[in-house]
């Protein structure tokens, strides 16, 4: 399973969270969209950064990053698992997403978060882990960490707890 991380708005691609992913599983795929506002013209991106890799994909996706996993499995089958992060789900650009029909996905979200209100993700109706953390999750990476291990073994093995 091969992870792609999709940086937010704000940010680039290779950040602490790359960095991170990096040195836990090796690669990670990240498509660069910095400075790119328009979300159509980012999935446009993504889609063109991922057309050559083989999947299935394990998205990571933070802030905007985490709107376009949303937007990108959606027409890519090859998302099998999402970990969301602050996803900037309270936008018009969301408007319209459901979690119906998701491949499995987890939200992390910070209590303290300035930039997205955690309200978003408290309504979407998927599994949400409420961290004492800001917007950019700095103190949360290990736990992006375990969620983002523990949906690679839920995958490789077909179980909904593989850690239990």
């Amino acid at each position: 399973m091969q992870i792609v991380f999709l940086h937010g708005l704000e940010t680039g691609p290779y950040g602490k969270k790359y960095q991170a992913l990096k040195q836990m599983f090796g690669t990670v795929v990240a498509p660069d969209c910095e400075g790119v506002k328009d979300p159509a013209v980012r999935l446009r991106i993504i889609q063109q950064h991922l057309e050559d890799e083989p999947g299935p994909f394990l998205v990571v996706g933070s802030s905007a990053g985490g709107l376009m996993a949303l937007r990108l499995q959606q027409v890519d089958p090859r998302v099998a698992c999402m970990v969301l992060c602050a996803p900037a789900i309270h936008t018009k650009t969301a408007a319209g997403l459901s979690p119906d029909g998701l491949p499995p996905t987890i939200i992390i979200h910070g209590i303290y978060d300035e930039i997205v209100p955690i309200d978003s993700s408290r309504c979407f109706r998927v599994p949400l882990l409420e961290v004492e953390d800001g917007h950019r999750l700095d103190n949360s990476i290990p736990l992006i960490l375990l969620e983002v291990f523990r949906m690679k073994l839920t995958h490789m093995f077909g179980t909904k707890n593989a850690l239990n």
